[in-house]
């Protein structure tokens, strides 16, 4: 079985506000990512890792959530989630990404055998350049973008935030370069991130 941390304790300050409580067809973001995970057979537990204001919306409207406070930084609220996974597997995913499919959340599940992680990743198809004291251009085959939900072997991803770096950019770095056995698999290009208020689609 899997348990699933949602983390849902930004600040949305590229936003301009709290975009886990923007509407999409008179639904919180927030709701619509929930609602992507709440029936998938395997999955157990729903850890939500939040604020005091989202806690309060989600109170009363489902039930069997675990409302967990949230850190000051994503790494510290992502640790504080571990803290109540029992299953042998967990999913963590950015509550942001409403437009995950579960085809994609499935494919994680059942591709996770024999690894200790699993991400979803995308390849770059515009060119690709780097940026400092000059501009250069770069291979672009060597780099893919990474999406959530991340799935990981529980016993792996608990040992590694045991010794948390609080700038982490994603739970896969905790893995990277520590000799864990790691998948990828091709993400979706329609499950963005919203980050702008133009990422929002009524």
């Amino acid at each position: 079985m899997v348990d699933l941390i949602i983390v849902a304790n930004g600040t949305g300050q590229r936003y301009g506000s709290n975009k886990l409580l923007e509407k999409i067809d008179e639904r919180f973001v927030i709701e619509l990512t929930i609602e992507k995970f709440i029936n998938i057979e395997k999955i157990k537990n729903i850890i939500i890792v939040t604020n005091d204001e989202i806690k309060n919306i989600l109170d009363n409207k489902y039930k069997n959530l675990i409302l967990v406070k949230g850190g000051k930084t994503r790494s510290l609220s992502v640790q504080k989630g571990l803290n109540y996974v029992k299953s042998s597997f967990v999913m963590i995913h950015d509550g942001a990404r409403p437009y995950v499919g579960q085809e994609l959340i499935n494919s994680l599940i059942e591709n996770i055998k024999d690894s200790d992680g699993i991400i979803p990743i995308l390849k770059i198809t515009s060119c690709l350049k780097k940026i400092g004291d000059t501009i250069k251009t770069v291979n672009r085959e060597e780099y893919v973008l990474s999406q959530t939900p991340q799935l990981f072997k529980t016993t792996s991803i608990k040992k590694e935030y045991a010794n948390i770096d609080e700038n982490w950019y994603d739970d896969f770095q905790a893995l990277e370069l520590k000799g864990y056995k790691l998948k990828t698999i091709i993400g979706e290009e329609t499950n963005k991130k919203i980050t702008f208020k133009k990422d929002i689609k009524s």
